[in-house]
């Protein structure tokens, strides 16, 4: 406990200067969120109840069209036993400035959950239709499950003043083989509304849904509240 101790203490102490040392090479952003919702839903799954969560993400501008996303996610049912950890690591490469493409690598680790743990990697395309229009269509292999898993969604946002911006996603997805799911899978999506506090920090609270297609018996409505910083 000891070494651990003092492990993470070298890297807080190493931190600031890996990330200078960084910066004058690439352009760094880094980005914490935390929050808390009234049920959690994944894939179409309804997985937990409340849930507190955390996650921390760092985006790496390797060239002007190629950026490297890394991160991790936690949470935790207030109610219950279940937990999620992820780790993950996307790369995106910028077609033109009207199209994306990129690969995503993510490792699930489950605690009183149905789903099993494993790595999920997937490839997506993004096309951006103006500033406040994208949509985004992807594939990927969740090796847990042993499935495959594919969604088309799109998003659109709408700036309501210089601190604030309503956003808008929802998005349909198929699966095959997946925890007994065969075809289409569900209809999903959420609506928020950003406030900006200043430029490092926001809140954003937002109400979402997941509407199965082929069964109507596990259709989920959920809200909750993010709280952001940038640095």
């Amino acid at each position: 406990m000891k070494k651990l101790s003092a492990l993470f203490l070298a890297t807080g102490l190493l931190a600031p200067c890996l990330r200078a040392e960084l910066e004058s090479e690439f352009p760094l952003g880094l980005e914490a969120v935390t929050g808390v919702r009234s049920a959690y839903s994944y894939r179409g799954f309804d997985l937990a109840g409340s849930l507190l969560d955390f996650q921390f993400e760092g985006e790496l501008v390797l060239q002007d069209n190629l950026s490297l996303n890394a991160g991790g996610w936690f949470g935790a049912e207030i109610s219950d036993d279940f937990t999620e950890g992820t780790a993950f690591l996307d790369l995106r490469y910028d077609l033109h400035e009207c199209s994306t493409v990129g690969t995503t690598a993510t490792y699930h680790a489950y605690g009183s959950s149905l789903f099993e743990n494993g790595l999920d990697v997937g490839t997506f395309v993004t096309w951006y239709a103006g500033e406040e229009w994208d949509l985004t269509a992807g594939v990927y292999r969740d090796f847990g499950a042993d499935a495959w898993y594919a969604n088309i969604e799109g998003g659109w946002s709408y700036r309501l003043s210089d601190e604030a911006y309503f956003g808008l996603s929802g998005g349909v997805s198929a699966v095959e083989h997946y925890y007994g799911r065969s075809g289409l899978n569900d209809f999903y999506g959420r609506a928020s509304v950003t406030y900006n506090v200043n430029s490092q920090i926001s809140l954003t609270p937002f109400l979402g849904w997941s509407i199965e297609l082929e069964e109507a018996d596990g259709d989920e409505f959920f809200g909750g509240l993010w709280f952001e910083v940038s640095f």
